[in-house]
Order: C-alpha cells, then sequence, then structure tokens
C-alpha cells in the first residue's frame, strides 16, 4: 500500500445528471420515503413533549447544508432535507454542519449520523476572507474526508479517490477505506515528502488495537509550525494516543516553513472469506 500525496484539487463531479434529480436550493421535493426518518430526527432533536414548529435554521448551518447537498448532488446521489440535516437518498445516513467564520480564517465542523447512537464528526479549516475561507475549509473537506464517505457509507467507490483494503484485526475482517494523504504547505514553499513507513506504523497501530465489529473511523494529522511540532490522533472521535505514538516515531522532515498531512479512513465489518 502506497499512500498519495496530493497538493492539488481534486475534481469533484463525476455523477450522471441522469441517476439523480436537481432541484432549487439543494432541496428536494416531498417523497414519501423520507417521512420514517423526519419523524425518527424529530423525536431525536426536537421537543418531546409537543410537536415542535419548523424552526428557524442559523444562516451558518444553512449554508453548509446547501454546500453538502450539491456535492453529493454532483456525485448522483439524491438527497432531501429536514431542518440543517441533509438527507441522502431519504435516509440515515444523514449529515449537518456549521460553519464558524472569522476575520480571515474559519471552521467549518461536519456531523455525519450513520444511525442512532454512532456519529462522525470532523473539522476543516478554511483560510482566507469572508467567502473565500468557506471555499477553503468545503475544499479541504472534499480532499480531505469526502470520497472515503461516499465509499465506506454509499457504497460510491472511487478508487481514483481512495484504497480499498479487507484488513485482519485480532480475527476480525474488516474492509478498509483508505483516503489521500494530504499534504499541504504555503504559497511560497511545498510540503516535503511524507517519512518512509508512515503508512505501515499507522496500520500497525490500528492492528494492535481490540477493536468490536462495528464501524470505526481515524483520523491522523500533523503539523510543523515554525518548528513546533503538532500531532493529533483520533479514533471514533476521540483522542487516541496510540496513534500519536506512531505519529511521533517518524522520522517528519524539518522546515522552517509550514507544512501539514492529513489522512482519515473508514473501517467496516467484513464477512469473513470462506476457507
Amino acid at each position: 500500500m502506497v499512500l498519495r500525496s496530493t497538493t492539488r484539487t481534486q475534481r469533484l463531479g463525476h455523477g450522471s445528471s441522469a441517476q439523480y434529480r436537481r432541484c432549487p436550493d439543494a432541496r428536494m421535493p416531498h417523497d414519501p420515503r423520507s417521512d420514517d426518518l423526519i419523524m425518527w430526527l424529530k423525536k431525536l432533536f426536537g421537543n418531546k413533549n409537543s410537536p415542535a414548529p419548523a424552526k428557524a435554521i442559523d444562516p451558518m448551518a444553512e449554508r453548509v447544508a446547501q454546500a453538502l447537498a450539491k456535492l453529493l448532488e454532483a456525485h448522483g446521489i439524491a438527497c432531501g432535507r429536514h431542518d440543517e440535516w441533509v438527507t441522502p437518498n431519504w435516509q440515515l445516513p444523514a449529515l449537518r454542519g456549521h460553519w464558524h467564520p472569522q476575520s480571515h480564517s474559519g471552521r467549518l465542523d461536519i456531523q455525519v449520523l450513520v444511525k442512532p447512537g454512532l456519529t462522525i464528526e470532523e473539522s476543516f479549516g478554511g483560510i482566507g476572507p469572508l467567502d473565500e475561507s468557506f471555499g477553503s475549509a468545503m475544499q479541504n473537506f472534499s480532499t480531505g474526508s469526502l470520497h472515503v464517505l461516499l465509499s465506506a457509507l454509499w457504497d460510491h467507490d472511487d478508487l481514483a479517490q481512495v484504497n480499498i483494503e479487507q484488513w485482519d484485526i485480532a480475527g476480525q475482517p474488516f474492509t478498509a477505506v483508505v483516503g489521500h494523504l494530504g499534504m499541504r504547505g504555503t504559497d511560497e514553499v511545498d510540503a516535503p515528502e511524507p517519512p518512509a513507513g508512515l503508512f505501515n506504523a499507522l496500520h500497525q497501530a490500528i492492528c494492535r488495537e481490540a477493536l468490536t465489529p462495528e464501524f470505526h473511523w481515524f483520523r491522523f494529522y500533523f503539523g510543523n509550525v515554525k518548528g513546533d511540532l503538532l500531532f493529533e490522533s483520533l479514533r471514533d472521535n476521540e483522542p487516541w494516543p496510540a496513534g500519536i505514538d506512531a505519529l511521533k516515531s517518524l522520522a517528519w522532515p524539518p522546515t522552517d516553513a509550514f507544512y501539514g498531512a492529513r489522512l482519515f479512513l473508514v473501517l467496516k465489518p467484513a464477512t469473513p472469506t470462506a476457507p
């Protein structure tokens, strides 16, 4: 397995317009398939004591919802809507997000409700003024996690964007959907090549875990900021020290310029192969 290093924008649109229906403002017309999901979402997030009127959606959440729907639509996936939730194919998993703008940057938070009690949480930074920073954050989501989610949750496998492998972890078979390694530098200096053995170190750390035969996800991040090294590793949304140890064990190239590396992957329980 070879990690791919990417420093350029990936093309998103490869769905056929014959595979889905468009509608204004990314809102799909009512479909009876959405009724059960909408009732469930109302029970989960609404007033449990009395029927809640349609709530006003935060403009920043609405902006993200429209952008998410357009991204999924571009990949041939029709989307319904309930408040700030985007419901691909009118069923779970569902997505929502929120944009936190600042003067020349911002943070994009994405939640993916896989099933009751199981939510993937991802965050992405954006740099630039106003709309530019939002576009930057959405692009980071598109290149960093979108294609992994499309494959793992909606069986939309673009092998130019993800690697799909079969892993055995303590006798439990999993299908691993591994995104590209995102390497980011500055306008003046490109990011250096990642350290040798990066994937093997992370793979071995995961294989040492006692994982339940359920859905799991991992995110790794390394950053070099003027010589200060930043390490982050999350397993199922929670800090994962073993992943940080794996990142720290590697010889990251020293540089005075900023650069960062990010990797996202999902593990799905797989059916054991018959002997």
